[in-house]
């Protein structure tokens, strides 16, 4: 299994887990000189190697072009990804398979990237044999559960079952004849043709986009393009394969690590990345920044008394009411427990950070309700200034703590960094 789990969000690790020790894809983690670190079962059923053979070997033996392989590790090391491609890899016994590759950039730790090959010989070997056949093509094609669409340069020439069902139309003849462009979601229409022109049957690519649906229902799909003769005319097949519910959960992972999954906030890591931009932004326009440190007054003494149901509703209301007190591109982030954290820019005058202040304090003065009782919660609030108390986001959040640390004396107070 992965050694280092810090690069997976904590509510996505049980899934990746799941799904490591029970499919039939080979997933493999990367080390940053090439070698591979861990690999899954399906890894040895598809390639025959197994952990031991590849351990500290930095050019796998799997790997067919040893160039392409240090091209791939200089990509993951800026962080970008590979998705989904189709290559050949050597098995232990000599035999070259085909494979639909897949790598995600991690630089966490030891992992430079994670893989995925799903073996995709057969599916290969069937499109190879289509080609032969045209009466063949239509019958296989009509029996395989993605949507196979064929277009010309004009128009789609032909469609499937699958097809038809994946965009919600009553007849293959509400699609024949129409362009393939009112199909698909997309700003890079000129650049999807263009790679569409260029593909052959030796560098087949694998492209995710948006589709509309004919009910006006926007989805994912996976789209596989190829050349093939149909009817005696070359033109491009297009294999489309639903992906939303896959994309909905990698957005919604991707929405976790950047957010507090209780409030709805974001989290300290966009935080700290978020001054980092607005400090550069506030240099270069002569303005100020402002860091306010944030803590519930008692909370602890809420929480233990009332139950954490309501401690957690208290931390949903209060976040509500931080929001609705701040300016819209202020941004706001719960780093734990019932401290937050609100990054004030495109200041001009220091008096409109105590007035955005000073309004917070008055709107945590109003009691809370829940259901038949009634909470006065109040709050503190220690601020630090850019560039006046520090010049890095470190210092800027340490000093405005400091300065939270002095409101708490007597809470329910504003204190400024001096």
């Amino acid at each position: 299994m992965i050694n280092s789990t810090k690069a997976i969000p904590k509510l996505g690790y049980e899934a990746f887990e799941l799904i490591w020790n029970n499919t039939n894809d080979a997933i493999f983690t990367i080390g940053y000189d090439g070698a591979i670190l861990t690999i899954n079962r399906a890894f040895t059923d598809i390639l025959g190697w197994d952990m031991l053979e590849l351990k500290e070997v930095s050019m796998p033996p799997f790997i067919i072009h040893n160039e392409v392989q240090q091209k791939q590790l200089d990509l993951f090391k800026q962080g970008k990804n590979l998705p989904y491609f189709v290559t050949k890899r050597k098995r232990k016994d000599g035999k070259i398979i085909e494979v639909l590759a897949s790598y995600r950039s991690i630089n966490n730790g030891e992992v430079l990237a994670i893989g995925m090959y799903k073996d995709f010989t057969e599916q290969m070997e069937m499109q190879r044999r289509l080609q032969s056949s045209e009466e063949c093509y239509r019958n296989l094609i009509e029996f395989l559960p993605d949507a196979i669409f064929v277009k010309n340069k004009e128009h789609i020439v032909f469609v499937n079952s699958a097809g038809v069902r994946l965009f919600g139309a009553e007849d293959i003849e509400d699609i024949i004849g129409h362009s393939f462009w009112e199909f698909i979601w997309t700003e890079k229409k000129d650049e999807i043709e263009n790679n569409m022109n260029l593909i052959t049957n030796q560098n087949q690519e694998v492209m995710v986009e948006r589709f509309v649906r004919f009910d006006g229902k926007v989805i994912w799909a996976e789209m596989m393009v190829m050349p093939i003769t149909y009817k005696g005319e070359p033109v491009i097949q297009v294999q489309i394969r639903d992906i939303t519910e896959k994309k909905n959960y990698e957005m919604q992972l991707e929405y976790l690590a950047f957010h507090d999954p209780l409030t709805g906030l974001s989290n300290r890591r966009y935080f700290i990345e978020m001054m980092g931009q607005m400090m550069e932004k506030a240099e270069d326009l002569g303005h100020m920044l402002a860091i306010m440190y944030i803590d519930i007054d008692k909370f602890k003494q809420i929480n233990d008394s009332l139950g954490h149901g309501i401690g957690d509703e208290l931390l949903k209301q209060f976040a509500k009411r931080l929001k609705e007190n701040v300016r819209k591109n202020d941004i706001l982030c719960r780093i734990g427990g019932d401290e937050f954290l609100v990054l004030l820019s495109n200041i001009k005058e220091k008096k409109c950070i105590g007035e955005i202040a000073e309004r917070l304090y008055a709107a945590f003065q109003i009691p809370y309700k829940f259901k038949d009782q009634e909470i006065v919660v109040t709050l503190s609030i220690g601020i630090s200034i850019f560039p006046e108390s520090a010049t890095d986001s470190r210092s800027l959040i340490l000093y405005a703590d400091q300065a939270l640390y002095k409101a708490k004396e007597k809470r329910n107070r504003i204190v400024f960094h001096h």
